[in-house]
């Protein structure tokens, strides 16, 4: 199939990105790995932020100055400002499209408190945002003639002389690699904070997919140490209980019923303060009891069934125990502040590209923001790019090799099981690699992606059935997620500093000396890739993976 426009993932910014290529007159196919209501976008509760009525109370300068400081540095200024000014409008374009934000009895929008905020900023449908909004642009594309082929997992950018030609992709119905030619390419795949399996708000599937075709096909990556962790999820099972439960004033307490932190700090201390609190032997709990039942009900209620179906737990008369978990990479596709990327036509915007708007730390309700804004840029410089370029042919000898790597993944024999290495692999990375770290954790956990790696021959499907295998996916997925965790790890190990949700406890100091710099990360060949960091001094770290793995 050809297509003007490829938009690789169907969340927020991968949505908006079609709609606006769409609107150029270009003929446009979002491609989603499973359903587009599993996207990061989907589950985010809380809200999007942006300064609807200005007074003395807040101003678009302030969103910015609050952006600015959580950011703790590495921040692109000139983003971050186009990005706030254009919140209202963002806000209320969705809100024209269908998203029914809770609104006054005088018409007005309702807006919460966020961490990190200093006013109340955060419009929202009670705790389920991110669910309407995906929901009212997946109807508006369809509407529209975008082409939806959900169920298709990209799997690598094509070229033509070193241009882009197109995308290899799995049809998951039949596991079939085919070919999709395009003229520009937007990549709005989400994040990696799933690799933290078993310690992640994150579904499985959130594996760092795109960012990892990205690095192979030559594109830069940045960043990628800083992986931010929300505070409060379910002890039980990591369900996210949206910062929205403290913006509504849930309290923070341990065992004894004290509140032992401030709720609303931004989400890199206040999880830093939770998980201390717990390695000293206290437990943390999230307390609705002081709230309204009719409150909790009308504003929280995703919170209450979450509680109740997951935890067992009634929070309007019981403590909810909470504890941190890997929600939202930081990392990821370095870009232009136009989206562009190292390759000519080829875009990237949302969780998996850097632009410089969240810094080392992000607000929370800013990245809802941040994928509308930049969905929307991307859509359109897409549709730009498309309108300048024809079709470059596919090589089709690259399109074999895909397929005869598939059918070795299906048709081998099994020696591993995914699910426990995929398990193992987040214990390893949120105990060496999480909220806390240090050189002698990173390198035991740099070891043990090296050791998995070692053994990814071993990994095939136990079905040998092509329909719907599930197998298949999944350890796709794992092969990307070792490659996403090998460079996050390299590049957390090599950021000797403490800055926003990075935090070495061997260099618990913010360095602007040596580290105010964002950090980068190429693959120079198949066995070595580069960690630099631009600008800053005595920083250019070079790595053998085939001396690291004793291959030679």
């Amino acid at each position: 199939m050809l297509y003007d426009v490829i938009v690789v993932g169907g969340g927020i910014s991968g949505l908006y990105a079609a709609l606006y290529a769409r609107r150029a007159g270009n003929n446009v196919a979002v491609l989603t790995k499973s359903n587009p209501f599993r996207s990061n976008s989907a589950v985010a509760s809380g809200g999007i932020n942006a300064v609807i009525d200005l007074s003395d109370v807040d101003s678009v300068t302030r969103h910015v100055n609050d952006t600015i400081d959580g950011a703790d540095g590495l921040t692109h200024h000139v983003n971050i400002e186009n990005m706030c000014r254009e919140a209202p409008n963002i806000v209320e374009e969705l809100h024209e499209m269908g998203v029914s934000f809770e609104q006054r009895d005088d018409g007005r929008l309702h807006q919460r408190a966020f961490g990190g905020a200093s006013a109340n900023r955060t419009c929202y449908i009670a705790d389920r945002t991110g669910a309407a909004i995906v929901q009212t642009l997946l109807m508006r594309c369809r509407d529209e003639g975008v082409h939806i082929l959900a169920n298709h997992k990209f799997l690598n950018i094509t070229k033509y002389k070193e241009k882009l030609s197109g995308v290899t992709v799995l049809r998951r119905r039949d596991s079939q690699v085919i070919a999709l030619a395009c003229k520009s390419l937007v990549l709005a795949g989400g994040g990696y904070a799933g690799i933290f399996r078993g310690h992640t708000t994150n579904s499985q599937e959130s594996s760092g997919d795109v960012i990892a075709a990205a690095l192979r096909a030559d594109m830069r990556l940045s960043n990628m140490e800083f992986v931010q962790f929300h505070p409060t999820t379910l002890s039980t099972t990591g369900a996210l209980i949206s910062e929205a439960a403290r913006g509504e004033g849930a309290y923070l307490v341990d065992e004894t019923g004290e509140r032992f932190t401030d709720e609303l700090q931004t989400r890199d201390r206040l999880s830093r303060a939770i998980l201390r609190h717990i390695l000293d032997d206290h437990k943390v709990y999230l307390d609705f009891r002081h709230l309204e039942e009719s409150f909790i009900d009308n504003k929280l209620p995703s919170a209450r069934k979450k509680a109740l179906n997951s935890a067992g737990i009634d929070i309007t008369k019981e403590l909810l125990e909470v504890t941190p978990a890997a929600h939202y990479s930081i990392g990821g596709i370095w870009t232009r502040g136009d989206t562009s990327t190292d390759m000519p036509a080829v875009f990237a915007c949302g969780e998996c590209a850097v632009t410089g708007v969240h810094g080392a730390n992000r607000l929370g309700g800013n990245s809802l923001l941040e994928g509308a804004y930049f969905g929307r840029l991307a859509g359109i410089e897409a549709g730009r790019a498309a309108s300048k370029r024809e079709f470059q042919p596919i090589d089709y000898a690259y399109v074999e090799k895909e397929m005869r790597r598939i059918d070795q993944v299906i048709e081998g024999e099994s020696r591993f099981n995914i699910n426990s290495m995929r398990k193992n692999l987040g214990e390893e990375l949120f105990l060496h690699a999480g909220v806390f770290k240090n050189e002698e954790s990173l390198t035991t956990g740099l070891e043990y992606i090296h050791y998995l790696m070692q053994k990814s021959y071993g990994l095939h499907c136990v079905d040998k059935d092509r329909h719907n295998n599930v197998e298949l996916p999944s350890i796709l997925e794992f092969q990307n997620a070792q490659f996403i965790a090998e460079a996050m790890v390299l590049s957390a190990l090599e950021r000797r500093e403490s800055r926003g949700v990075h935090f070495r406890e061997d260099f618990p100091v913010r360095d602007d000396v040596y580290f105010n710099a964002a950090s980068y990360v190429r693959q120079m060949s198949r066995d070595y890739i580069q960690v630099s960091f631009e600008n800053a001094i005595q920083n250019n770290f070079w790595y053998s993976l085939r001396r690291i793995l004793h291959l030679d």
